[in-house]
């Protein structure tokens, strides 16, 4: 089961204008799809369990994920058209859940998903703790 459904889109784009952006062509769109998921995924990796993340289905998804797929997909969509056709809050949109998503890569934002733990059941991060002994 995919992890976008044809309702999440609904929210963003009319079912008639989704059709023509990608001709109909359901490749299109599941290219897009999982495109956008790649990017999520390495951005979410180090910190985050990204099998539970996009296991999830219906209510239970985080919705700020869902937004950051819709979001990617739609902007990979768009790059079919004329760039004077692609509305310019695509572009807006895809640049502000670029800029989350290196943040989050880079440790800069907090997100409230699962976790990546570790045998102990501690969270794994990629910070060191300690100090590199005194130079002379």
């Amino acid at each position: 089961m995919a992890f976008i459904t044809s309702s999440d889109y609904k929210v963003r784009v009319r079912d008639k204008q989704l059709e023509m952006i990608t001709n109909e062509d359901s490749a299109i769109l599941a290219t897009a799809e999982s495109t956008a998921m790649a990017i999520i995924k390495d951005a979410l990796k180090s910190r985050f369990d990204i099998e539970y993340i996009f296991a999830r289905t219906g209510s239970a998804r985080d919705a700020q994920v869902v937004r950051w797929m819709i979001t990617l997909v739609m902007y990979f969509i768009y790059e079919r058209v004329p760039d004077k056709l692609t509305p310019k809050r695509i572009i807006k949109n895809y640049d502000d859940t670029m800029l989350i998503l290196l943040d989050v890569a880079d440790g800069k934002k907090s997100l409230d998903l699962k976790r990546v733990v570790d045998e102990e059941d501690k969270p794994v991060t990629k910070f060191r703790w300690g100090s590199q002994p005194r130079r002379d």
